[in-house]
């Protein structure tokens, strides 16, 4: 069950989304594919998509959303901040994610390329939303069991498990910014 975690207002969040808006992501997700042996766990997402009808980007779809990470697109001190704030003494994984107007982040958990050491691992995950309330018209976020939508900057939310079903759309007219920050022990 997601948990309501504080609103954290520890950087300057407009100017993080502003800085993305001109950039080019590291990677354009999803990243792995059915069958793709490199993802364990891959296909219990793929399949479903598949069946559902969904298709990617590349397949001509609106099934994609943008990766942007530390070092190459952000200040990796923007995750010192955010983690300090949450208590957490490291991270494994840090990014912020976009999803452009008109296209969806499938119901899905997040299929990593470690997935087998990943998974013996015990992991804490919070997402935070970053955007301004006049940007945020049609921006709708489903973790489980609960459906966030006109989330003022800063809020914070803790996730029950790293590997939680959720999914993202966007209806609205500006892409949609959340970061994302995971710590496995």
């Amino acid at each position: 069950m997601l948990k309501y975690y504080g609103n954290f207002q520890g950087v300057d969040w407009a100017a993080l989304v502003e800085s993305l808006k001109s950039q080019q992501p590291a990677y354009v997700g999803p990243r792995h594919r059915a069958n793709d042996e490199k993802a364990p766990g891959v296909n219990e997402v793929a399949g479903v998509w598949e069946s559902a009808g969904y298709k990617t980007i590349d397949k001509g779809g609106n099934a994609t959303w943008d990766m942007f990470i530390p070092d190459t697109n952000f200040d990796r001190e923007i995750v010192h901040k955010f983690i300090n704030f949450v208590g957490l003494d490291g991270y494994t994984n840090a990014w912020v994610s976009r999803i452009n107007p008109g296209c969806v982040a499938p119901w899905h958990w997040d299929v990593t390329d470690n997935e087998t050491t990943l998974s013996s691992q015990s992991a804490v995950r919070y997402h935070c939303h970053i955007q301004s309330p006049a940007e945020i018209v049609g921006h709708t976020l489903i973790v489980e069991d609960t459906c966030l939508y006109n989330q003022a900057p800063g809020e914070t939310y803790l996730w029950s498990d790293r590997k939680a079903w959720h999914g993202g759309a966007n209806c609205g007219f500006e892409p949609m910014y959340l970061f994302n920050v995971w710590y496995s022990k």
